[in-house]
């Protein structure tokens, strides 16, 4: 089928893809852990920048209380994002960057991820560890939020379609 609304089916046909590969994962592959991070960024990089005054307006506190997964800063000096927007742009900036360490559970399988966002000398300045069971469920809300905005009919100017 062709795409009508580029952004849109491209995160719509990121999640069918991501659903497919979950199915079908094994220890040979495909690699569900490597195609939730591909689909993280297609699923997310488009709609983010098209939506990022609306989801600027959505605070951190407001999303956790929503039952968004956002895990807090690895170290206490690093500064917490204050909206959903910030946080994603630092998910997408440090996935987008390869700034990624898998997290190995105890028979080899990936239990968690460590993203981190670095300056232009190299030091990391924010950093979290999140599982892929709460990377999935962040995403699934991602995708669940921009299709609302989109039915409710987002500011003309930044509509995704």
């Amino acid at each position: 089928m062709m795409p009508h609304e580029p952004v849109l089916d491209i995160m719509r046909r990121t999640i069918a893809n991501l659903d497919f590969i979950n199915h079908h994962a094994s220890t040979a592959g495909p690699f569900e852990v490597t195609q939730l991070i591909n689909s993280f960024l297609g699923a997310l990089a488009h709609p983010w920048e098209n939506l990022r005054s609306d989801l600027d307006a959505i605070t951190i506190e407001k999303s956790r209380q929503d039952g968004w997964p956002i895990p807090m800063p690895e170290r206490k000096t690093e500064r917490s994002p204050k909206t959903l927007g910030d946080f994603i742009r630092l998910l997408r900036n440090g996935l987008a960057h390869g700034n990624i360490s898998f997290l190995p559970g105890g028979q080899g399988q990936i239990v968690s991820l460590r993203i981190v966002n670095r300056d232009r000398q190299g030091r990391i300045t924010w950093s979290v560890i999140i599982t892929p069971e709460d990377m999935r469920q962040f995403l699934d809300r991602f995708v669940a939020l921009v299709e609302e905005l989109n039915e409710q009919g987002v500011r003309r100017s930044d509509r995704i379609a």
